[in-house]
């Protein structure tokens, strides 16, 4: 279930986000992925002089002039924001907020064309509005940025003003004509005003929480119409937010700002390095803020063409090529370099044409790194590294020493290899070009259903390569659903100024919920040509926003409520209904066809491909809706025939789900839609938690691999960071050595500072290391097949307690710890951890594979504080996932308790001859033996070291007459430097100085 993953497609090396911090986008790396993209590439060929993509002349809308120098938007606009723009302004006399991590206050891009029309003239005016709303806080920048505050209130300067200066740019930039860039960032209301608000994590998510609650209070006091929060905290659940940031979304909505926000790059449960498995179909990981009802979410998708880079190479047919190319460290523009085939850049030989060209590389193999590496050593000038899948996102490769470096596609790729002139060209001026990728949803963008159960994203945006301002004048390309929402944030914001004159009796609020369902109905879904099936609502919402459509709609639809332009059946069984309202604005009846497309989730072996499944479409039917009126449409939906076949494939249920869409004719566009979700099966119980790996087959879980020569093998954590492996469910305890044993029982002080070569380990409970090799542990199992799971709680540290470990599949309320004895009496209860949130991913940067809880630790008492008598008791875990309907699960562990100390031998005898140690008996314990052994300690420079030895066939021990040193040199022993030390498997160690042995003996 592993896919091995070195940098998600597209998303840039350029956005660096913080572990669960502000950032959301996507994540920084330099390694290949090998996560399945979607095949098939889309180029042009075009004459040398041809541009059919050239720039236009920027029109001149109501609120600002044509200028000189065409806009990005002017070159590509996927979402048609300019007609909007041409019908609405770009945002003069509206404020517009942005809450993120950091930003560059003194950027170029803000800048309004004409201050007059500002709703702040002058910092008089913003204070007299801070004033009046109790605002004592806040600084005025300049005549765009109105307000900037760091609500994270750590007295620090925002090391990352990238994302936000970014973010803000998309949304509200306006560069100058005389910019230094080919073509002016415009954002989607350029002469909106600014209020930055920077948000950070600095005391935990619940005051960072609250940070951002009152930077949405401030932001809807000062008047802006729409705020945007592209950052968040994957699986995050809307329900345990803070009381204050649910007020604070909620007086948002009643004053109609409209808060928008990203959706999230963590892809799904395994993140991108990992599918998620067919029988755990909760696999979504929204979080919030995104999760809230009232916030408009967004995901990502890469459109069919995007503004890019481009080298030209002249065909064997005699063509000048164009394509695009991602660069780290540019080419020298207008150049004609040389390049050399180079194979994937792995050996000596590969590069055996490289000096002083270009080098050539497919994807694959090693790391990105390694090949421009191994390039630059070999003499090469540069590195072209082609994409080793089809239709594939463009990949942001790493900085090697300064190295010239670009990706392409590898359609592109194979072309260059397969020319015989090897001649490359880079252009100086970025151009429009057809993806490889063609449209198509990003993989990082983030799957719903949210940990709450709801549906989110609700809508998609652009957020591949999307060109906007970064920190100290300068503009870059970021990847993220990041990227997505301020473009919505936008054109939320310019169609509730089209609102307030079209529709000037409605409140705020009013026109709030109206631009929402006018924009998520008229958005369009979006198809995966090579599934042949729409791509899952559960990605792209209702679809790709369309401001143009949106702009004109006079017709829109809802739920049968009228509640949310979005449809959420909750479970269903193999035959139901989808039933929504159609909404004729007009003054005129609107005659429509309808029907509703089914599909489901495409499984690859035991784990979804992360892509649709079609399964039918209803016929197409006809409706008359009056003016100014609604009516409800209700499509009977039958999968019957499906179920055998997707139970097969899916056995603990599955999605069946879809668009309603309706045209003016079945044989036109789509004029709107809306989409359904619904579950077959029992969502809301659904398990929580993967099974323990004592429980496993095969000795593998979700995140743990198994040595295939020994399944049963659970190491501990040692003096590694348990984060990178060790991520099951399991009961953890702590494996003490003798030696600090032995310091306890005599009550030395200060444990943590004795000196020692031996280490306290945290290990799982029903393993063992072997009698000669403490390196690796195995699960021991009673003869059912249980682990062997024993604890000696008399507070010497070694098997004292057990704890819970837990990989959780959905995020989960109220676990509790409990122990109950042989009757069936709760003798122990743990506290409550109110809120579980699921382990899903295995990243430093992000989650763990696992969570361990610190309250669930069992020492073996009773619930007065006394330990408990010596038996097998019941380790119960208990816990409810937080979807609603959901009941109580629990899983069970048998622990075995016993204190009993092992009696060991009095006397022994000593050979002289063969330095043979011999027992006078064997040792009688109450549970087996785990291990017998004679320790010695002898010094290796400053360090105390302690080595054993395992006794002989015979039950004899051979004593050593000298240890050797790390350094190779030796250090003669004594009697008195050897211990008999005896263990059995609940942890209980007798020990006894070889030398009391002998005396006994004589």
């Amino acid at each position: 279930n592993t896919v091995t993953e070195d940098t998600p497609a597209t998303e840039q090396a350029v956005e660096t986000p913080q572990p669960t911090a502000v950032s959301e986008e996507a994540p920084s790396s330099s390694k290949e992925t090998k996560i399945p993209q979607t095949p098939g590439d889309a180029e042009e060929t075009v004459a040398d002089d041809a541009n059919d993509l050239a720039p236009q002349a920027p029109a001149k809308t109501a609120d600002t002039p044509a200028t000189s120098k065409a806009t990005i938007r002017d070159l590509n606009d996927p979402s048609q924001v300019k007609t909007l723009q041409e019908k609405a302004g770009k945002g003069a006399g509206t404020v517009v907020a942005v809450i993120d991590a950091g930003f560059d206050k003194n950027h170029e891009a803000w800048r309004l064309t004409d201050k007059t029309k500002a709703r702040y003239q002058s910092k008089e005016d913003l204070e007299k509005a801070k004033k009046e709303h109790g605002i004592t806080y806040g600084e005025w920048v300049n005549d765009k940025v109105a307000y900037y505050h760091d609500y994270s209130k750590d007295g620090k300067t925002a090391v990352d003003q990238e994302h936000g200066t970014h973010v803000s740019g998309i949304l509200s930039g306006n560069a100058p004509s005389e910019t230094k860039e080919p073509y002016r960032l415009e954002g989607a209301m350029p002469e909106a005003q600014l209020l930055l608000m920077r948000v950070e994590i600095v005391n935990g998510l619940a005051d960072y929480a609250r940070n951002y609650a009152q930077a949405i209070r401030d932001a809807v006091n000062l008047g802006a119409k729409v705020i945007n929060m592209s950052f968040g905290n994957a699986a995050l659940a809307y329900a345990n937010l803070p009381d204050e940031t649910k007020k604070a979304f909620d007086y948002a909505k009643s004053k109609g700002v409209s808060i928008v926000t990203s959706a999230g790059n963590d892809s799904s449960f395994g993140g991108k390095t990992r599918l998620p498995l067919a029988d755990h179909p909760d696999y979504g990981v929204v979080g919030t803020p995104a999760a809230a009802d009232s916030t408009l979410t967004v995901a990502s998708y890469s459109p069919d063409k995007q503004l890019t880079e481009t080298a030209t190479v002249k065909t064997d047919d005699h063509q000048a090529k164009e394509m695009p190319v991602l660069s780290t460290n540019r080419f020298e523009p207008n150049k004609a370099y040389d390049y050399a085939y180079a194979n994937r850049g792995m050996k000596e030989d590969d590069f055996k044409d490289v000096k002083g060209k270009i080098a050539l590389i497919e994807r694959g193999d090693i790391d990105f790194k390694d090949k421009i590496a191994n390039a630059k050593k070999a003499g090469a000038v540069g590195v072209l590294i082609y994409d080793n899948q089809d239709k594939g996102f463009p990949i942001e490769l790493p900085n090697v020493d300064q190295m010239p470096a670009a990706f392409i596609s590898r359609k592109d790729g194979l072309l260059l290899k397969d020319n015989s002139k090897k001649t490359i060209t880079f252009n100086a001026t970025p151009k429009v070009l057809p993806t490889a990728s063609d449209t198509k949803l990003s993989r990082f963008s983030s799957w719903g259903l949210t940990a709450d159960g709801n549906i989110k994203p609700d809508i998609a945006a652009p957020g591949q390569d999307i060109l906007s301002s970064v920190a100290n004048n300068k503009y870059a390309k970021l990847s993220g659903t990041s990227m997505s929402a301020p473009l919505v944030a936008g054109i939320m914001g310019l169609l509730q100024k089209q609102y307030e004159t079209q529709y000037p009796d409605m409140t705020p609020s009013e026109r709030l919920d109206l631009a929402k369902k006018v924009l998520m109905s008229s958005a369009t879904a979006l198809y995966d040509e090579d599934e042949k099936a729409y791509f899952s609502p559960r990605q792209q919402g209702a679809g790709a926003v369309d401001a143009k459509k949106a702009s004109a709609a006079t017709m829109y639809v809802t739920d049968k409520d009228n509640t949310s332009s979005k449809v959420h059946l909750n479970n269903v069984s193999d035959k139901f209904e989808v039933t929504v309202t159609v909404h004729n604005k007009s003054d005129k009846p609107q005659e429509l066809y309808y029907q509703a497309t089914v599909q489901t989730d495409k499984v690859d072996g035991k784990h979804f491909a992360l892509a649709p499944k079609a399964l039918y479409e209803t016929s197409w039917q006809k409706i008359t809706i009056p003016a100014n009126s609604s009516k409800q449409v209700t499509v009977p939906i039958d999968a019957s025939r499906f179920s055998k076949d997707l139970l097969a494939q899916m056995k603990n249920g599955y999605f069946l789900e879809g668009f309603v869409r309706f045209k003016q004719d079945p044989k036109k566009e789509e004029l709107m839609s809306i989409p359904y979700i619904g579950f077959r099966g029992d969502f809301g119980n659904l398990s929580a938690l993967e099974k323990p790996i004592y429980d496993s087959k095969d000795g593998s879980s979700y995140y743990h691999e198994a040595n295939s020569d020994a399944k049963d093998q659970l190491d501990g954590d040692g003096l590694q960071f348990y984060a990178l492996k060790n991520n099951f469910t399991a009961l953890t305890t702590e494996s003490n050595p003798w030696t600090i044993i032995k310091a306890v029982k005599e009550g030395v002080e200060n444990i943590e500072d004795i000196e020692s070569s031996e280490i306290t380990e945290t290990i799982f409970a029903g393993t063992f290391a072997k009698q000669d090799d403490d390196s690796h542990y195995y699960i021991h199992r009673h003869a059912n097949g249980k682990p062997y799971a024993a604890i000696s709680p008399n507070g010497d540290g070694n098997r004292d307690y057990v704890q819970f470990q837990g990989t959780f599949l959905r995020n989960a309320k109220n676990l509790v710890a409990e122990v109950l004895d042989k009757e069936g009496n709760v003798v122990w209860t743990s506290e409550v951890t109110e809120q579980v949130v699921k382990n899903y991913n295995n990243d430093l940067a992000s989650t763990l594979g696992s969570t361990r809880f610190e309250k669930t630790r069992w020492d073996g008492k009773d619930k007065d504080g006394k330990v408990v008598v010596n038996g097998t008791y019941t380790y119960r875990v208990r816990y409810t996932p937080i979807s609603s309907g959901a009941k109580e699960q629990h899983t069970d562990f048998d622990v075995i308790v016993d204190n009993t100390t092992p009696e060991v031998a009095t006397s022994a005898t000593f050979s002289t001859e063969d330095r043979r140690l011999t027992l006078a008996s064997k040792p009688k314990t109450s549970q087996p033996i785990y291990r017998e052994r004679i320790a010695y300690t002898y010094m290796d420079e400053d360090l105390p070291t302690t080595e054993y030895i395992s006794p002989n066939e015979d039950g004899t021990f051979t004593l050593p007459e000298e240890a050797e040193t790390m350094e190779g040199g030796t250090v003669p022993l004594k009697m008195s430097d050897f211990t008999y030390v005896v263990e059995d498997m609940a942890g209980n160690i007798t020990y006894t100085p070889v030398t009391k042995l002998l005396e006994g003996h004589s």
